[in-house]
Formats: structure tokens, sequence, C-alpha cells
């Protein structure tokens, strides 16, 4: 964003994208190149991050193909583990003796758990929340399955020995090697787009080379925002909207929309109202400037079943920044406000965030629900 001039329409549509793809090359290039990539180091997926993903499945039946389908195949890497570990346990039952039953029985049933869990994997399995968190039980049945094997004398090591080249178990240092994300194959990366966990959106990295830190060197800041906003029509926006109130209040995440038109904040407002809310439309002639304080503060303050919808002519970066500070904030309070903020024009930042900056771990804006209006063609 060069000069005074703000994005709306078109335009603002063209800078996303590009802002986007160069954001895309970097991180192509840059993440795993510490040999240490957090795809592949255990699943970040919580159950804030669940509802997101199963929001975005009943919204989109593509990208709920792309996940089932995404599914199946690591059901069958889960199965590939699970043949070595039903090895494994077979050996030690031939082994063993008579003062080793419990431990057997209980490694047995570890084993049976796993079996269970990746039967479910390959099922046409409900969209329903209850269903979706079986996703966070792997974890602990692969913990206890280790747990129980490392009770027997060489039971980790022999293991190791019989993955293979196909098996994924490997020794680092003298522990097994955490998994790969449940959600993450090595040719397609994440099966979860843009409904990924939020550590991950949110570019959480500790490793060198830096996301964080080749992202600032290539990226100019208002280049940064503009690649974490999402393109979408006003009706998609309002369907999930819709949907989100229909699956709860649990479910219902603040949104940011930039590049509306007057026809965009009616629709939006009124949607609102026709889900039971008392809405409250604020038409603000300055640009947005708000601190992250006065955020919290303000949307602490909403009544049930009232929804907040705040207009300004313009916002530019840095307030957008702040502005998700404040709802990453109320997020991991797993708090949920019904607000929207819309701003017709996207301008351009007189200086970055000051915390954008050398010392980030990492940034507000990747798990936010914020939406430049598409165009209708």
């Amino acid at each position: 964003m060069q000069g005074g001039t703000g994005l709306t329409g078109e335009e603002l549509v063209r800078r996303i994208q590009e802002s986007s793809e160069r954001r895309q090359r970097i991180i192509d290039a840059v993440c795993g190149a510490c040999e240490n990539k957090c795809c592949r180091q255990m699943t970040m997926m919580g159950g804030q991050d669940l509802r997101r993903l199963l929001r975005g499945m009943l919204l989109d039946e593509e990208f709920e193909g792309r996940v089932r389908r995404g599914l199946y195949r690591v059901a069958d890497r889960l199965e590939t583990d699970l043949r070595v570990v039903q090895q494994v346990t077979d050996l030690l039952a031939a082994s063993q003796d008579e003062a080793d039953a419990s431990d057997l029985a209980a490694l047995r049933g570890n084993v049976r758990d796993w079996a269970d869990f990746v039967a479910w994997l390959r099922t046409d399995f409900d969209l329903r929340l209850d269903e979706l968190r079986r996703l966070l039980v792997f974890s602990a049945i692969r913990s206890n399955t280790l747990n129980a094997l490392a009770r027997f004398r060489g039971g980790l090591g022999a293991l190791v020995n019989l993955s293979g080249d196909d098996a994924g178990f490997r020794f680092h240092g003298r522990r097994i090697a955490p998994p790969p994300c449940l959600f993450y194959l090595d040719d397609i990366g994440c099966i979860c787009n843009d409904a990924k966990p939020a550590k991950c959106a949110n570019f959480f990295c500790a490793g060198v080379p830096n996301l964080l830190e080749e992202l600032r060197r290539e990226l100019s800041f208002d280049d940064f925002v503009l690649a974490n906003i999402g393109i979408a029509p006003t009706d998609r926006i309002i369907a999930m909207m819709r949907l989100e109130r229909r699956l709860g209040p649990e479910f219902v995440d603040p949104k940011i929309v930039v590049g509306a038109a007057d026809q965009d904040i009616e629709e939006i407002a009124a949607a609102m109202g026709r889900a039971g809310e008392s809405v409250r439309l604020k038409r603000i002639d300055r640009p947005g400037m708000r601190s992250a304080a006065e955020v919290e503060q303000e949307l602490a303050g909403i009544p049930d079943r009232t929804g907040i919808v705040e207009v300004y002519p313009a916002i530019d970066g840095n307030t957008l920044y702040e502005l998700a500070l404040a709802l990453d904030r109320i997020r991991l309070r797993d708090e949920h406000p019904s607000f929207v903020l819309i701003a017709r024009e996207l301008v351009p930042t007189p200086a970055a965030h000051p915390l954008w900056d050398d010392q980030m771990m990492a940034q507000p804006l990747g798990a936010l629900d914020l939406f430049a209006i598409e165009p209708p063609r």
C-alpha cells in the first residue's frame, strides 16, 4: 500500500492474492529448514481448534472431503505403526512369564484402543463436535502404548528395530521420537488448510532459520497483514455466522471485514438480527483506532444475545494487528462475543506495530476471522 490511497474492491483482492503468494513461497522455503519441522512434532489441535475445523467442514463440502480423504491416509500410516506394535506384543507374549501377565494385558488393551481408533478414522463419522473430539484422543493412546511397552525389557528397542523404513518409530536420544501431526501429510502438508490449529496459523516458531524472522525480512508490515486476510463473498461470511449461531454460542467468533459497501454492512447486521440477536449498529466517522485494552473492555460488556457491528470508513494494518492481539487473548479465554468490525477501506500503515519485531515467537493474525469482501462477478 503506497501513498495515502486506501484499498477496496478488486484492487484489495489483487493485493491480498499477491501478498499471500509471496508469503507462501517464504513458508515453503523456510518451514522445516531447521530439520525440526513442527508438523512432524505431534499434534497442535485443541478443543477450540476442533470447533473451527468442524465449522469449516460443515460450511464447505469440498473441504470436508479433503479432510476425510486426508484422515483415511493418516489411518493407513497409523495402521502401519500398529502392525509393528502388534508384532512386538506377540514376541513379548511368547517370551514373558506369568509375572508379566498384568502388564501384557494392559499392552493388549492399548493395542485394541489403537486398532479401534484406526477403524473409526476410516468411517464416515458424523460431523458433530463429540465425534471430532475423538481426534484428540490418539496422542494418549500412543503414549499409553509406548509406556506399556517400556515396562518390558527391550520392548522399545524391539519396536524401533522392527519399524524398518515404513513405520514411524525412531529413537530421539533415549526416547521414542514424537509422531507427525495427525493432520499432516508429507506430500500435501496440513489437511486443515485455513482451519489449521491456532498455534500453526499464528506461526509459533522458535527454529533457526526462523519463519517469522524471514517473513519480517522479506515482507513489509502491510504486505504481511494483507497476506493474512481471507477473501470471501458476503454471502459466505453470513453463512459462516449463521452456522456458528446454529451450532451454539461457543462457536461464535468475532469477525473483521474490510472492503465492505453499504449493502454488505446491512446484510451482515440483518443476518445477526435474524439469528435472534439484538443488534447494535455503530457507524463511526473517524478511521478505526483501537487499543487492545479498549477492545477487550468493550467486548467484555456485551450482554447475552446482543451483537455489535462497528463500521469505520477505514482501518490500517497497525490497528488490525492491535485488534488481533485483543481478539487472540479473548480466544485464549474461550470467550465468544458476537462482534463484527467493518471497514470500507484498508489504508497504509504509518509504521509497523511495535510488537512486529525480532523478539516475537508468534503473531496474532493467523487464527483471526479476517476477511475482504470478494466483489461480485
